[in-house]
């Protein structure tokens, strides 16, 4: 099913991340498959949208500073703790996920429109 290979992706991207790296695609490559697969036809386009989304899903889930998992782990620590983080350590960790994700978002872009060329 395609929820089972967005998380076989994610798992293959924990254990062996060298090889998974070649497979992450960022917005440029999303787009350019996307603009394939409308050339197919209807049905490939509604299927290739319901694998982003999952996909998506699936990353904002993940315990990842900046992204909803991230948040939720943060309010799980504190409950844990019976004490509220001091708001400067929450937003240096935020910041530094976001920091994180930018860079990993412009080095995708970058090798994805270099692989279009």
């Amino acid at each position: 099913s395609l929820a089972s290979s967005v998380t076989g992706s994610l798992r293959k991207l924990i254990t062996a991340p060298e090889v998974a790296m070649d497979t992450l695609s960022g917005p440029v490559a999303v787009v350019a498959v996307g603009s394939e697969v409308a050339r197919g036809g209807n049905g490939g386009m509604y299927q290739f949208a319901a694998a982003v989304n999952i996909n998506l899903a699936v990353w904002n889930a993940m315990p990842l500073p900046a992204l909803d998992g991230g948040y939720i782990t943060l309010y799980l620590l504190e409950l844990l703790r019976r004490k509220k983080l001091p708001k400067e350590l929450e937003r240096s960790v935020m910041s530094g996920g976001l920091l994180m994700f930018l860079g990993l978002g412009m080095v995708l872009v970058v090798r994805d429109t270099m692989a279009l060329l």
